[in-house]
């Protein structure tokens, strides 16, 4: 087998001949980039389908295509977090499950036994997928096969984000797996070492894409270890690498005022809301400073502790990204003195700290590798030819250089990890905040990696890093435990629900579709009126939550701000009908008032569809094709989200200087257009991992569906629709 996606010149994965044998447990090594991840997808029946490219040869799954079976293969992703299929842990595990027509009754049982495997069953089976830490997620996309149980296991880097604790137990999870049941594994790691007791064979991918080792494990370990080693492969027993060393002056950062930390924080609590999809809100700790941390010039301060600690939102209030408590806990040294980093200007923040997330394809903003390095340089006036120098110099230290003029968003995940820390550091920020910056490693990339901090520490920067890397750690000057929060759980009681929340999402949606008649037929501004205040009515009961416990809170501040999109459009529309029609503003009015008529009714009602309800619903009630209602259900998951991508975007655009100030109309509407684009690349790149993830857990080739939860139809949702039509009656009686 040969493949090339289109796009490449060359082939990822080169005259690839290999045969697994029922029961075989593989793991596959290479160098970074070498096709691992590409090798899995091929074995999911991927390649060709779901991603697009040339494909040469053939590959086969009991002497039929790997897709022809649901349920035959499981592949968990590299990047767990495009892998979330559905809105809720519970409904997300069961996916597979339904895929391959598990009965309903035999679902709940399954599913929490996954969860409890890789060590989740404290989570409720409706917290929502978008609250969960990058490891959670990581374990999350793991149950979801375990609870599928294929003949073939696929893992890319299942440990890569975890903790050692948490790593073994997913290690165990996969060996229990196994001991039930003779199963097929393949699993790509970096790090053999962990992994060499629970499989028996090793396969060896070079920098080409070729097989160039394949044997027992321990026989490959032992004749090819000096290769290996070449390769930059982790063979176990090895020492560490020796960091690459490189100029100082090519990351020189700017120096603090006087003696002054880079960055300093007093202890301090970070909480998290999450809404659930019936209403309420469940508030919890997500992350405790339990003793000050300075960063001062030339040190490295890092952040230890289980998955879902809370390491990742700390680096975020360090950032400045989120409000801790005390408020005033974060300090960071600029020009002018300590400040608060949320109070600074973009440019202000990048030229004080930089960011490298969790996910480094996060904060992609340029359309070529060498723009990306620059992009913040340009921004705080250190750009011209001699940065363009630097830039090349560490592109090609970091084993970058020939890709310089390649789409950052087509590089692995270890290669973009790389260009993440190399962006970061180019413009000589004081501080740089990195989580987990050597995952995704080989030798030679890890100590190219740990050689460029080095010489930005040498230089006098600050680093304060999360990461479970052993090396890392042993490097730092201080570090900073982070004990996991304990986790409320659900406060015991009754639980207020407003109307709406009880209602089916065919009714929700019908209500807010019926709202365009209802606009369209008003004949005047003051009928609209009559209709809004109708609607506003219907929305006040609609949002009441009547019975007895704790009730929802800020229901009427949601829906205002989910108008705003809404009143800009009428105002826009009103507008421009008062110029276009010589300045009538009856006619305008009118206008105007119609489109708030359309909008208000989805802005109650949408916020409190379930998407996966909403599936349920078009499947068992309606009949529609499973295809399309999972299709659809998995796009209003996505649109759901899109409030948390735009966040992200913007903090990414943020502390690389590329934000924006209302006071500047023109650089504004810039700023939000940049937003909405990346938006939009994010969205169609989010589509396509979600296709790759539904596919690996058996979607495709889906033929007799079941479904996690049944889809009644009360005689609250009758009422709902009946009640959607009153606005109508009024626009009609009008006229």
């Amino acid at each position: 087998m040969t493949w090339r996606p289109y796009g490449r010149r060359e082939p990822v994965l080169r005259d690839v001949h290999l045969t697994f044998r029922p029961g075989e447990r593989v793991l596959l090594a290479g160098p970074s980039g070498a096709g691992k991840s590409t090798l899995l997808r091929a074995l999911a029946g991927l390649l060709g389908s779901v991603e697009a490219g040339d494909l040469s040869g053939s590959v086969t799954l009991d002497g039929v295509a790997p897709g022809a079976r649901a349920g035959a293969s499981g592949l968990v992703l590299q990047e767990p977090g495009s892998g979330v299929v559905a809105a809720t842990v519970g409904r997300d595990v069961a996916f597979g499950l339904e895929n391959v027509g598990t009965p309903r009754a035999l679902m709940p049982e399954r599913v929490t036994a996954a969860l409890a495997a890789v060590g989740l069953d404290d989570l409720p089976l409706d917290t929502p997928t978008s609250a969960l830490s990058g490891g959670q997620t990581q374990r999350l996309a793991l149950a979801g096969t375990l609870a599928l149980d294929p003949s073939l296991v696929l893992l890319d880097e299942p440990t890569a984000m975890l903790d050692p604790g948490s790593a073994l137990e997913v290690r165990s999870a996969v060996a229990g797996m196994l001991e039930r049941e003779p199963r097929t594994l393949v699993v790509v790691e970096h790090v053999l070492g962990p992994w060499v007791d629970l499989v028996d064979r090793l396969v060896v991918l070079d920098a080409d894409g070729r097989v160039v080792a394949d044997g027992a494990v321990g026989e490959v370990l032992s004749a090819e270890r000096e290769r290996l080693l070449a390769m930059g492969i982790w063979v176990p027993g090895a020492p560490d690498p020796v960091a690459l060393p490189l100029d100082a002056g090519l990351v020189a950062p700017r120096r603090p005022v006087g003696d002054a930390p880079a960055l300093a924080a007093a202890p301090m609590e970070v909480t998290r809301t999450t809404r659930l999809l019936d209403g309420s809100t469940r508030t919890s700790l997500a992350a405790r400073l339990e003793e000050p941390l300075v960063a001062a010039p030339g040190s490295l301060s890092v952040l230890v502790g289980p998955s879902g600690s809370g390491k990742s939102t700390l680096l975020h209030a360090l950032a400045g990204f989120l409000d801790p408590e005390p408020g005033d806990a974060v300090r960071v040294t600029t020009g002018t003195g300590p400040s608060d980093p949320r109070d600074l200007a973009p440019g202000g923040l990048a030229r004080s700290l930089a960011w490298v997330p969790q996910w480094a394809g996060s904060t992609i903003v340029a359309g070529t590798v060498l723009d990306e390095v620059l992009v913040t340089s340009r921004v705080v006036g250190a750009d011209g030819p001699a940065a363009a120098d630097r830039a090349h110099r560490l592109l090609d230290a970091l084993g970058l250089g020939h890709l310089a003029g390649a789409d950052p968003r087509e590089l692995s995940g270890g290669e973009q990890r790389r260009l993440a820390v190399l962006a970061a550091l180019h413009h000589g920020p004081p501080v740089l905040l990195a989580d987990e910056p050597t995952i995704g490693q080989d030798r030679h990339t890890w100590a190219a990696v740990v050689g460029l901090v080095a010489a930005y520490r040498e230089a006098g920067g600050a680093v304060v890093a999360a990461t479970h890397d052993a090396a890392v750690v042993a490097r730092a000057g201080t570090v900073h435990e982070v004990r996991a929060p304990v986790r409320d759980r659900p406060a015991p009681g009754p639980r207020r629900t407003p109307l709406l929340a009880r209602c089916a999402p065919l009714a929700l949606l019908a209500g807010a579709l019926l709202a365009v008649p209802a606009g369209v037929l008003s004949p005047h501004w003051s009928t609209s009126l009559a209709v809004l205040a109708t609607q506003v009515v219907l929305a006040v009961v609609g949002l009441w939550a009547p019975g007895r416990g704790v009730g929802p809170t800020g229901r009427v501040r949601g829906v205002l701000l989910r108008l705003v999109p809404g009143a800009l459009a009428a105002l826009s529309v009103g507008w421009s009908t008062w110029w276009l029609a010589g300045r009538d503003a009856d006619t305008a009015l009118t206008v105007a008032l119609r489109v708030l008529v359309i909008v208000l009714p989805s802005a109650v009602l949408l916020p409190w569809l379930d998407p996966d309800r909403l599936g349920d619903h078009l499947a068992q009630r309606l009949g529609l094709p499973d295809r399309t209602v999972v299709a659809t259900a998995a796009a209003v998951h996505r649109v759901h989200t899109f409030g948390a991508v735009w966040t992200e975007i913007g903090r990414a655009r943020r502390v690389r200087g590329l934000g924006s100030s209302a006071r500047h109309p023109a650089a504004l509407v810039r700023h939000l257009g940049a937003l909405t684009f990346g938006l939009l690349v994010r969205t169609l790149r989010a589509a396509a991992e979600l296709a790759v993830a539904m596919d690996s857990r058996g979607f495709a080739t889906a033929r007799r569906r079941t479904w996690w939860s049944p889809a009644p139809w009360r005689g609250g949702d009758t009422l709902l629709v009946l009640l959607a039509v009153v606005p109508i009656a009024v626009s009609v009686l009008a006229r």
